[in-house]
């Protein structure tokens, strides 16, 4: 029968049969160890699980931008200014208050004086005194004989 065959053919054949044998040998080996091992009763066990949901809401969201035009806006100032406070000052000013004041008033009468005048005195001369020089004098030693 494989002669009838091409070799592509025949190769073909060979892998398939190949396949088929180890595919049957590895279910064998399953079996067999699930019976080494016996009757497993499963036993119910809780398997917690987290799902996380992801919600996609659109939404708009809008940016305050800053336009491009120039403006000056001029910002008043206030200038200090000095306030006038009111100081109280007690000040005494004199015044004249007229009071009735007895005057005795004298009557001139041509009396007579005497005024003396003060003899004229001439003032001195200045005279110069002449300085003369007077030598210097030897003292007198005793001659002795």
């Amino acid at each position: 029968m494989l002669k009838n065959i091409s070799g592509k053919q025949r190769t073909r054949q060979l892998f398939l049969l190949l396949l088929i044998v180890t595919l049957l040998c590895y279910i064998l080996g399953i079996f067999i160890l699930r019976l080494g091992r016996g009757y497993v009763r499963p036993t119910p066990s809780a398997t917690p699980t987290q799902t996380a949901t992801i919600t996609l809401t659109p939404t708009i969201t809008l940016t305050p931008y800053l336009t491009r035009t120039p403006t000056i806006t001029p910002t008043p100032t206030e200038q200090p200014t000095d306030t006038p406070t009111a100081t109280p000052t007690v000040t005494l000013t004199p015044t004249d208050t007229p009071t009735a004041t007895p005057t005795v008033t004298l009557t001139p009468t041509d009396t007579p004086t005497l005024t003396l005048e003060p003899p004229t005195v001439q003032p001195p001369v200045d005279t110069a005194i002449p300085i003369t020089e007077i030598p210097p004098t030897v003292p007198a030693t005793a001659v002795t004989p």
